[in-house]
């Protein structure tokens, strides 16, 4: 992967950890933090944040 395809994707992943916190945030708001969507988007959370590291 190049250099430029690698800040993409990096920036790319930034947006969708952003957007999976505002989501999992009005998840948890309406539901509870206990409910199966509230919790399998803080796991895709922690997913995207893991591939960020990698």
């Amino acid at each position: 992967m190049t250099e430029q395809n690698r800040r993409y994707v990096t920036k790319e992943i930034g947006k969708l950890l952003s957007e999976i916190w505002r989501v999992k945030g009005l998840a948890e708001q309406e539901y509870e933090l206990e409910h199966p969507i509230a919790k399998k988007l803080a796991s895709m959370h922690e997913d995207a944040q893991k591939l960020l590291r990698e």
